[in-house]
């Protein structure tokens, strides 16, 4: 079972900060700029969590992943371009 997460990132480095981005990506699309919607498994949650800890300082970098429902999802409301969501089976009306 796959759930919903948006995962953000503050990244002091530039370095750190486009590795990061690059590894997110595999899992999710971008929704901003350090913003991004996974729809993972748990495997690969844990397997992004991993490779992000690899690169991250923690003591000045930050990764967040937060669980959201795909109804929570569907009431997103979001003002200016859109991201479409769609590609992942969901569908915002």
């Amino acid at each position: 079972m796959k759930t919903n997460f948006l995962v953000g990132y503050d990244i002091a480095d530039p370095k750190r900060l486009r590795k990061t981005a690059k590894i997110i990506q595999e899992y999710g699309n971008r929704v901003q700029y350090s913003f991004f919607h996974c729809l993972i498994s748990k495997n690969q949650k844990r397997n992004l969590i991993d490779r992000i800890s690899k690169i991250i300082n923690n003591d000045e970098d930050q990764l967040i992943l937060i669980p959201i429902t795909k109804r929570q999802l569907q009431e997103m409301e979001c003002i200016g371009i859109k991201e479409d969501l769609s590609h992942h089976g969901i569908i915002i009306v």
